[in-house]
């Protein structure tokens, strides 16, 4: 049970993960800052007001992607062991 505690204790933060200097999303992350940069030099004051609102409704779309995503993840993995341990033909998800 050291997982489910230190998940209920908060030693486990699912939405917070980190990468490594070099790896691929490092420089996709890198290249979209610097495209973000680049296009935000160009805009107009109101434009970069509707961009940033643009931004943070994404930002809104990706914690409710990601969170779906783990939810649905756990549920499959979860599934997956007590087929694998039951014999239990899996249910939907």
């Amino acid at each position: 049970m050291q997982v489910l505690e230190a998940l209920y204790m908060g030693d486990i933060h699912p939405s917070e993960r980190s990468f490594k200097k070099g790896s691929q999303y490092a420089n996709a992350l890198n290249e979209a800052v610097k495209a973000g940069d680049a296009l935000i030099g160009t805009l107009t004051e109101k434009q970069k007001e509707q961009f940033e609102a643009y931004m943070t409704a994404q930002r809104e779309v990706n914690v409710l992607t990601d969170c779906e995503t783990f939810c649905y993840a756990f549920k499959l993995g979860a599934k997956t062991m007590m087929d694998v341990l039951t014999d239990e033909p899996m249910k939907e998800l």
